[in-house]
């Protein structure tokens, strides 16, 4: 970083013109003391809510302090970095801050999905531990390239990610090609059994192993059970079950 450590006294100093500061003053600070502002300043500056473009110029003028990474990162996802910038200082990023700029709403969407594609580009060469990291919290845009890697941990990471949404999960069942041990685990999961698209497509896909679908059958709809009799490719076991569900009491609405 630039210049010298500010000591506390520095700090105390900073902290006051921060609380005071309007979008002028804090601009006017910036560039009084880039030069010796530490790498936690910059990111406190960055992130105040007067911090525009004026602020962000100052610190792409700098290039001590844009030898952070953390600083880059922080310059990357303020909506107010030039687009050629923000760009350009994806380049260098580890997955993990790319996968932060891809899933902040702030930022401008170019730039997001700049940084979900270059993670799309690495995605082969992470480790497994790596993937169900990201998977934990990726964009919803990662989603699927996650799904269709076939790795059952990645998937039960994805699960629990609040960016995974039913509509992306039910299409990936049904449209692509998960692997049985992943049908498996996602009808293992109570809080996506409980959506109704999501177990429907378990339960239709032909993938899902026979005991899995029987056991998912009963909490059906009878248009469910009406698709099975009258599709001559399903499961004939599983055909009869839901015939004879349709002639028993049953629930009456789907």
């Amino acid at each position: 970083m630039n210049g010298e450590r500010p000591d506390a006294a520095d700090r105390a100093s900073l902290t006051a013109v921060l609380v005071r500061a309007d979008r002028a003053a804090l601009a006017a600070f910036v560039r009084e003391n880039v030069s010796r502002l530490s790498e936690s300043d910059v990111l406190r500056c960055l992130r105040h809510p007067y911090s525009g473009e004026p602020v962000v110029a100052e610190i792409l003028a700098s290039p001590g302090l844009l030898s952070s990474r953390e600083v880059r990162k922080a310059v990357a996802l303020h909506p107010a970095t030039p687009r050629a910038e923000a760009l350009r200082l994806l380049e260098d990023l580890p997955w993990r801050d790319l996968a932060d700029v891809g899933r902040e709403a702030r930022t401008p969407a170019p730039v997001r999905h700049s940084a979900n594609r270059r993670i799309l580009e690495r995605l082969p060469k992470l480790s497994l531990g790596e993937k169900t990291a990201l998977a934990r919290l990726a964009d919803r845009a990662l989603a699927g390239a996650l799904l269709d890697g076939g790795e059952v941990d990645v998937l039960a990471a994805l699960l629990g990610n609040p960016r995974l949404v039913e509509e992306d999960l039910t299409a990936w069942v049904l449209v692509r090609h998960p692997k049985e041990s992943q049908l498996v685990l996602l009808a293992s999961n109570e809080r996506w059994m409980a959506r109704t698209a999501v177990r429907t497509a378990v339960l239709l896909s032909p993938r899902t192993p026979r005991p899995v679908a029987l056991s998912l059958l009963t909490s059906s709809v009878r248009s469910v059970w009406e698709r099975l009799v009258q599709d001559p490719s399903a499961d004939p076991l599983l055909a009869a079950c839901a015939r004879t569900l349709l002639e028993g009491p049953g629930p009456t609405a789907g």
